[in-house]
């Protein structure tokens, strides 16, 4: 009996040891489980974590049927690192007429000092408000007493007129949730698209209907559809190179208002078909009336441009004559209302515009000499992707222009002038736009560049008597490459940049350097110095690293695992030719052996070829990216790919020793 009593006792005993190592994921209630655990099993490199997460959204009845918005959460600071989510920031939307509202913040600090739970709230002169822009005001708060171990609480209320913009809600987040709920009562005369973004699946969504949950005067009402959605372990969103705006891919619900159905019976619809809004931007003030004033532009050009035939040729002379005398002003400002810098007018006048008004100005001029052009709407990189399921205009930030001759097609934009013709920015390589076409109708098109990018190397490397290496080299950068190189070198002085490359690597002396085509965009650009290296020697043998400077020192991909795809915007290649040509007296030994890499379905290769003849010896180092875009089934692939890249760039070695 006392062995049973002992046996029962120990798992007692066990199961509350257990229990106290469990975080409590189900409430704002803080347990000394919480307080005493400082690992994240699921996720060792968290520095913090929401132990609990809920939101509830929902318009009631009385005041002025604003958006009321609760939220109430609970961190645990795991480490030194992890600190500084102890600061808070929530942002407040408002337009000239109303504003969001911020109120009954209520936010503690827990810590177990002494085997003691203590609690230290937040004062109301720790909030501040300040001023981000001219649609946002930042309300941020810091909780006092934080160090790890510390479990943080807050609750608050969001008041929103802006009933439209009713509230989304970011399951995924840059540190890890174990759980996160939001339940959103729309009300019925409200039709929103309602949007799941992410790979990540709900543990919960369930709607019901609240039978005339809205009350309006005389008499009217409204049903609410009770959503509830809930995602349980829900990992950090981490970011890393090659992706584009991270809205294109964290875990979230989106939502939309399509229609408003009043209680007078009108109708009115926010969501439309592309066939309406095509209607609507014909008038629309920025862009549709700018396309109408063709005329504005009919004396803007030289006559040595006038003249010449309808061409390609008169094409690129008219894009390089709105490039060199109209400046970007650096805003995008697309659909801004009466934005004065978007009037094709005032461009010419003052000579700068935003990027619709330098677009359109070309765009514009090349009608008016009557080439075949339409305006394309698009989204920046950093932007996001625009939805294609329905027209949401607020999407597009951006605006270029296709030209076609012929059967050819080019995209111009002129916010730049290190740009060939027939290039876009790069922040502009953002999967797709919506071509405007008020006679046919706008449609989608793929934003894509006409030709591949490149970076060649050429490198002749001679070892003399004094075991030194005397070089000559050959940097060639196409495409996007080039346009970067250039973009870069347009910000400093050309003698003070050719320093700086003179003193990129201390190990190596720098002469002679020249840099060819700078100014000649459709050309490729090119730099050309030579160079002295030092070799290694141990005993009697000589030691070469053939790269001097590696196209990847390091892999960019560095995560277990990554849940969006791999976007470099453009396709690529990379090339590498090193020859070293020995004195009399000395011998190659042990030269490496071919390498070779595949990425499945031909989407790129990876290799490197080694050609002795006699006391030369020629490498060759290739690597090509057949597709911009990896879905993210690839990065597996891709992350081995570029460590194999990676060790033959950087541990490659030639040995060289001396005949007897």
């Amino acid at each position: 009996m006392i062995k049973k009593l002992l046996a029962l006792t120990l798992i007692i005993f066990s199961f509350s040891l257990s229990a106290q190592k469990t975080y409590n994921s189900t409430s704002m209630v803080v347990s000394l489980a919480d307080l005493e655990n400082s690992t994240y099993k699921k996720d060792t490199t968290a520095n913090a974590l929401f132990l609990y997460e809920k939101g509830f959204s929902r318009v009631e009845n009385g005041g002025d049927y604003n958006l009321l918005t609760d939220y109430e959460a609970k961190v645990k600071i795991l480490n030194k690192q992890g600190v500084d989510k102890a600061t808070i920031q929530v942002q407040l939307y408002r337009n000239k007429s109303h504003k969001e509202s911020f109120r009954n913040l209520i936010a503690y600090t827990y810590n177990l000092e002494n085997g003691k739970v203590t609690k230290t709230q937040i004062k109301k002169q720790n909030i501040y408000y300040e001023k981000y822009d001219e649609n946002y005001t930042l309300v941020k708060f810091s909780f006092p007493n934080v160090k790890p171990g510390s479990v943080l609480t807050y609750t608050y209320q969001l008041e929103s007129p802006f009933i439209y913009k009713f509230n989304g809600w970011e399951f995924q987040t840059d540190i890890p949730k174990i759980y996160s709920k939001f339940i959103a009562d729309l009300p019925g005369n409200y039709v929103y698209n309602i949007k799941l973004v992410g790979t990540l699946k709900l543990e919960t969504d369930e709607s019901t209907i609240i039978k005339q949950c809205l009350e309006v005067p005389r008499g009217g009402h409204a049903d609410c559809s009770h959503n509830v959605y809930g995602m349980r372990d829900v990992p950090a969103f981490k970011e890393e190179e090659y992706m584009t705006a991270k809205k294109n891919y964290f875990s979230r619900i989106d939502f939309e208002l399509k229609e408003y159905k009043g209680f007078d019976g009108i109708n009115k619809k926010y969501t439309e078909t592309w066939k309406n809004v095509d209607k609507e931007f014909k008038k629309e003030p920025s862009v549709g009336l700018q396309l109408k004033k063709i005329n504005t532009t009919k004396d803007i050009l030289p006559d040595s441009i006038q003249t010449i035939p309808t061409s390609l040729l008169k094409a690129k002379m008219i894009y390089k004559f709105v490039t060199d005398n109209y400046k970007w002003n650096g805003k995008y400002e697309l659909f801004k209302i009466n934005n004065k810098d978007s009037e094709i007018k005032n461009v010419i006048e003052n000579k700068t515009g935003n990027i619709s008004g330098i677009n359109l100005l070309m765009h514009n001029i090349l009608k008016q000499q009557g080439f075949n052009v339409n305006p394309i709407l698009l989204s920046t990189r950093k932007n996001g992707y625009a939805t294609k399921l329905y027209p949401v205009i607020s999407d597009f930030n951006y605006l270029i222009v296709q030209l076609s001759i012929g059967e050819e097609t080019f995209l111009l934009d002129a916010s730049e002038n290190m740009l060939a013709f027939g290039e876009v920015p790069f922040r502009c390589l953002n999967q797709y736009g919506r071509l405007l076409n008020f006679d046919e109708g706008s449609f989608w098109i793929d934003i894509k560049p006409r030709q591949r990018s490149s970076r060649f190397y050429k490198e002749d490397l001679t070892l003399t008597p004094e075991l030194k290496l005397n070089s000559e080299a050959t940097h060639i950068f196409s495409g996007y490459h080039g346009y970067f190189k250039r973009k870069n070198l347009n910000q400093v002085n050309i003698d003070d940049y050719l320093e700086k490359l003179k003193k990129l690597n201390q190990e190596i002396n720098i002469t002679n350097a020249s840099i060819k085509n700078q100014k000649k965009l459709e050309e490729a650009y090119k730099e050309e110095f030579n160079f002295v290296r030092n070799t290694e020697q141990i005993d009697n043998l000589i030691f070469i690293k053939p790269f001097l400077r590696p196209f990847f020192e390091e892999n960019p991909f560095k995560l277990n695992e990554r849940t969006y795809p791999v976007d470099f915007g453009y396709k690529d290649s990379y090339t590498y030719l090193v020859s070293i040509e020995l004195p009399e007296g000395y011998e190659f030994i042990d030269i490496p052996k071919r390498q070779g890499h595949m990425i499945p379905n031909n989407l790129g290769k990876v290799s490197i070829d080694f050609q002795q003849n006699n006391n030369k010896l020629v490498i060759s180092h290739r690597i090509s990216f057949n597709s911009p875009y990896y879905p993210t089934e690839y990065y597996s692939v891709l992350k081995e790919f570029f460590n194999l890249i990676v060790q033959i760039e950087n541990d490659t070695l030639i040995t060289v020793k001396k005949m007897n």
